[in-house]
């Protein structure tokens, strides 16, 4: 296969020049050769590969460093499923833990916010809410005192 250039592995992976650019700064895919003359980046096959990688563990949730891991763990061999598989089910594994914990928080908050909403038209809200003995009054603006 002939080098391809970045516009060219762009279309091939779905990924934006500024991401592959982006996704090279901080060590994902190592900087690719360029022509002399020009500076165009000349992109491999283990490159556009490398990349489709990225971008489909990107789409499971997982952060920068834990993709960072994965490519680490791949030695610059390329993909090999057998030797990914065990450090993609450790990180699928925390990215599910951590669902589950924002699931647990967000439920919570749900029911915080159904009790306030439920409760506002009959009693006060609960101390700590209101905040309004903090704001001072009268407010002025240009000499005129605001109400609140």
């Amino acid at each position: 296969m002939k080098p391809l250039k970045i516009g060219e592995v762009a279309k091939q992976t779905g990924l934006s020049v500024k991401a592959i650019r982006f996704y090279e700064k901080i060590g994902l895919i190592p900087a690719p050769e360029r022509i002399f003359s020009t500076g165009y980046r000349l992109y491999t096959e283990r490159d556009v590969r490398r990349l489709r990688l990225i971008k489909r563990v990107k789409l499971l949730g997982l952060r920068l460093s834990q993709i960072e891991e994965i490519v680490k763990s791949m030695k610059g061999q390329g993909c090999d499923c057998n030797r990914i598989q065990p450090h993609l089910q450790k990180l699928v594994d925390e990215q599910l833990e951590e669902i589950d914990r924002k699931m647990r928080e967000l439920m919570l908050l749900r029911t915080e916010l159904k009790k306030i909403k439920k409760g506002t038209n009959k009693v006060p809200l609960p101390e700590g809410f209101c905040i309004c003995s903090e704001i001072p009054v009268p407010l002025t603006r240009l000499g005129r005192a605001l109400t609140l």
